[in-house]
């Protein structure tokens, strides 16, 4: 049976509402996936009508501001906005999405709770099936924790960037890869000149590379390294670096670069160096000091002093001039290298002492370069080029000659450092040649103690005087030691008046002994010893005499006929100038006192007030 035209007319009715349902049904589908993703987006998602009010928004953006859906819809975004965002730029945004456009661009927003937050946002219109623009819709992705990770590397580049510290950044083959600003300012090589090449490029010649191998093992390990290097710049130019070489890891705990954050410490190197120079001077000094104090003839202190200056100052050349005081004229008993007196010292300064400024004045006398300035009225040696230095020899007040150096490096002459070292060591020969002259006085002279061969009570106050007035004029100490023997008397009425007699003389040559002309002995009473030892300050002093104590007290002392011997022992008083006192009658008074207290205390001992 044929259908009629009403049947297929159905029919195909049927047909086209099955499909549109089932097209309906797909469109639904499609719908509720993009609501899904929508809704579940980690991005917040804004829509709003064509007056930018909000229509929609997503869980994301609750989650992220703390509003609800009904507190914003309804009502604009500018809800969120922060004035870090001017009118301008949200004007410009407008223009831009109702122009049919999208817009790209960053938000610092506000949250519901006043906190703020950084969002990078893009918005699009929104049109229907006509083209014509229903709606805008924003989707924003939070991006604070990026903010602030730029934010922290902007501040560290900067930091880095004007840092006062070199920093060098490598990659784990030790190449450079980068060198900040304060890098090409000490060194002198631009980036360009040192990226893609090794840091040993900075190494000096002369330094071994044994430094740089423990450094790479050190680092390479994982480990940081903290260490000196003594570097070259582009001109040539040493300087010395603190480094500290960390290693830089990345997620995986992988070695990818090295970072060295450097210091220039080449003024403290210079200082430390600069100390310990004086360190050494002084401690050359000293064993100077020691050595003119054991000479005992003047052609040995003077080949002490040549060789000390020849070994400090490197002069060209070296003389010494010396006061005849009794015949009031000079002589030379030492010039290195040898040059005839006549050639060193004109012949009329000679017989007429006063020409020379240094004895006259007393003073240092230079003569930087002797083309610029006529030498001395008394100086008859030529040089070419340079200049010298004439210091005096002074003790005891007295001037009795000088030290001339010649050298041609003018520089010298300058250093102010240089010529108070000359002047120390100078100094140092005159107190030793003024010691010798007051001990080759006490030969010729009735100074001495008889029975004792030391020096007697009336010279020892002399003696001291002008120690004392040396000691104010250099700003040094002199310590005084009273010793006395032990139950002297008592040993006397026992063993009699020839026992305490060897027993006295035994004590002067231990005293001699132990000294070793480092102090000046006198017999200042019946059993007691004055002991004056200069440039000794209160410490030293004390450790010194008890050392002298303890040496008596483990020697055997011989009684008549040295059939016998016996132990002796002593007690010693310390006073110290001017540690406690501030004249010479104070001195002996607390000396006195001291040896007084180490009687009472039960002798064998050493005291000081």
């Amino acid at each position: 049976m044929s259908k009629t035209n009403h049947q297929l007319e159905l029919e195909i009715e049927n047909r086209e509402l099955k499909a549109e349902i089932v097209e309906c049904l797909r469109m639904k589908e499609e719908m509720n996936k993009l609501l899904h993703a929508v809704e579940q987006s980690p991005s917040t998602v804004m829509i709003t009508d064509v007056n930018g009010n909000i229509e929609y928004v997503n869980p994301k953006f609750t989650q992220l501001t703390g509003y609800t859906s009904e507190e914003v819809l309804g009502k604009n975004p500018r809800i969120l906005k922060h004035i870090h965002k001017s009118s301008e730029e949200y004007r410009e945004l407008w223009e831009t999405i109702t122009s049919g456009r999208e817009w790209r661009g960053e938000f610092y927003n506000r949250k519901k709770n006043g906190e703020f937050y950084w969002e990078n946002a893009s918005i699009s219109p929104v049109r229907n099936s006509q083209g014509v623009i229903t709606h805008f819709i924003a989707v924003k992705e939070d991006i604070t924790e990026r903010k602030r990770i730029e934010d922290e590397l902007r501040k560290l580049s900067l930091a880095i960037e004007q840092s006062s510290s070199t920093v060098v950044i490598t990659n784990n083959w030790g190449i450079i890869e980068y060198v900040n600003p304060k890098f090409t300012q000490l060194t002198g090589y631009r980036p360009e000149e040192v990226i893609g090449k090794n840091p040993r490029i900075l190494k000096p010649d002369n330094i071994s590379s044994d430094e740089f191998h423990h450094m790479w093992e050190t680092i390479s390990s994982g480990k940081e390294w903290r260490g000196e290097f003594c570097n070259k710049k582009k001109n040539g130019e040493l300087y010395w670096e603190y480094a500290s070489i960390s290693p830089v890891r990345n997620t995986k705990g992988v070695i990818t670069h090295f970072i060295a954050v450097k210091e220039d410490i080449t003024e403290r190197k210079k200082a430390e160096e600069e100390r310990n120079k004086h360190i050494r001077e002084l401690e050359d000094l000293m064993s100077f000091t020691t050595i003119t104090n054991e000479a005992m003839q003047d052609e040995a202190l003077f080949k002490h002093l040549a060789s000390a200056l020849q070994d400090h100052f490197a002069p060209d050349v070296i003389a010494v001039v010396m006061l005849d005081r009794e015949r009031n004229m000079l002589y030379v008993p030492l010039t290195e290298p040898p040059i005839p007196a006549q050639e060193l010292i004109k012949n009329e300064a000679v017989f007429d002492p006063s020409l020379c400024g240094a004895l006259k004045t007393g003073r240092i006398q230079v003569v930087n370069d002797i083309h610029e300035k006529p030498p001395c009225a008394c100086i008859g040696y030529k040089i070419k080029e340079g200049g010298y230095i004439c210091l005096p020899l002074i003790a005891g007040d007295i001037t009795f000659g000088m030290v001339i150096l010649y050298r041609k490096d003018m520089s010298c002459w300058n250093d102010d450092k240089i010529r108070r070292l000359m002047a120390n060591y100078v100094g140092v020969t005159a107190l030793s040649l003024h010691r010798l002259e007051l001990l080759d006085i006490a030969k010729h002279t009735n100074v001495t103690d008889e029975l004792t061969g030391v020096y007697n009570h009336r010279f020892f106050n002399e003696i001291l005087s002008k120690q004392l007035s040396l000691a104010k004029r250099r700003n040094e100490h002199v310590s005084l030691f009273i010793l006395e023997v032990d139950n002297f008397r008592r040993i006397q009425d026992t063993c009699g008046n020839d026992v305490g007699n060897r027993l006295l003389q035994q004590i002067a040559r231990i005293l001699n002994d132990f000294l070793r002309d480092a102090g000046i002995i006198a017999r200042y009473g019946n059993e007691e010893f004055a002991i004056i030892m200069p440039a000794l300050y209160k410490t030293r002093a004390l450790v010194k005499a008890d050392d002298l104590r303890r040496m008596i007290e483990s020697a055997d002392f011989d009684t008549i006929g040295g059939e016998e011997t016996m132990k002796i022992t002593v007690g010693i008083g310390v006073a110290s100038f001017p540690d406690q006192v501030k004249d010479q009658e104070s001195l002996i008074k607390y000396a006195n006192k001291a040896l007084y207290r180490a009687k009472e205390e039960g002798g064998n001992r050493i005291a000081a007030m």
